[in-house]
């Protein structure tokens, strides 16, 4: 990785940029360049293994300083906040997509098992797992954000990075939503939440799919010159990665998981919609994949090379 001298603004955000190749593969082939912005910013995808990512992309410093700002979330949203609140307003989907994501969870893990939610923010997921009958910790960070969930929820979430965590247990399941399309080392990462599950335990994401009809439309009118937005879709500074299910696959297999589930909500499943049409939207979505984001429920192995 090459750090580049100066440091660029984006989207609100100052911080120094470096170049960098595939998260997944190694050695890491000749990647295909799908745009590239004015500001010089590329977002390529690897012809191996199918992810997409920023080259050049914020360093580690700049990126875990990015949610440090009030840009990234504003915590006045929760001044006025209640859960009745938010169950009944289901406000931006956030209830009814924590409700679904904790239902997941409870098709493989029961009340007695331990749940590490990774990346947990101010802890929205962990508040409704905990309010279903589970077991939850969560960990981020982000001071600001674990902050909020201590004083708002009264969580117990740990304010640390995950490769320096050391719990004194092993967890049955680890969930880690909307995260590792942030993270600096993905690989390394998902090799962690691995070392931290007991064997047979489960993870459980949910990440950015490139190949979601919406992402594929957007990426058209970009490439094409019909859409001016720098490829803003993607979620450059703070998204870094994309993916497809190959992509996640490939990504499991490479540490230590077999993946078993995948599943694609619609924004009809999320919005809560109920009737014959939005059914059978949903329905359609599951089936052929078409969602902006891949929800994916993975077992740990007995053994990954990297830990023996």
């Amino acid at each position: 990785m090459t750090v580049l001298p100066d440091p660029i603004k984006c989207s609100g955000f100052y911080g120094f940029i470096e170049d960098v190749s595939c998260p997944i593969c190694e050695p890491p082939p000749k990647p295909i360049l799908i745009f590239k912005r004015p500001d010089g910013i590329g977002f390529w995808k690897c012809p191996q293994c199918g992810v997409m990512y920023a080259s050049p992309r914020f360093t580690e410093e700049s990126l875990l300083d990015i949610y440090e700002k009030e840009a990234f979330v504003d915590s006045a949203l929760y001044d006025d906040w209640s859960y009745e609140k938010w169950k009944r307003e289901n406000r931006g989907r956030s209830y009814v997509t924590q409700h679904l994501k904790v239902q997941l969870v409870k098709r493989f893990l029961t009340k007695n098992d331990k749940i590490l939610d990774f990346g947990c923010g101010a802890g929205l997921f962990c508040l409704e797992a905990s309010k279903q009958g589970l077991e939850v910790e969560g960990i981020d960070p982000s001071k600001m954000l674990t902050d909020l969930g201590r004083e708002k929820f009264g969580l117990a979430l740990h304010n640390e990075r995950l490769e320096n965590f050391e719990p004194e247990y092993r967890y049955n399941g680890i969930v880690s939503w909307a995260v590792l399309e942030h993270v600096y080392n993905l690989k390394e990462l998902v090799e962690r939440c691995w070392s931290l599950l007991t064997v047979g335990g489960f993870l459980f994401i949910d990440v950015p799919n490139h190949e979601g009809p919406s992402n594929r439309f957007k990426t058209f009118l970009c490439r094409s010159g019909l859409k001016r937005d720098d490829f803003k879709h993607f979620g450059f500074p703070w998204h870094i990665y994309s993916f497809s299910k190959k992509s996640l696959s490939c990504l499991m297999n490479a540490c230590g998981f077999e993946p078993i589930v995948f599943e694609f909500w619609s924004h009809l499943l999320k919005d809560g919609k109920e009737g014959v049409f939005p059914k059978m939207g949903i329905s359609m979505s599951q089936r052929f994949g078409l969602s902006d984001y891949i929800v994916l429920v993975a077992q740990k192995r007995a053994t990954n090379s990297n830990y023996l």
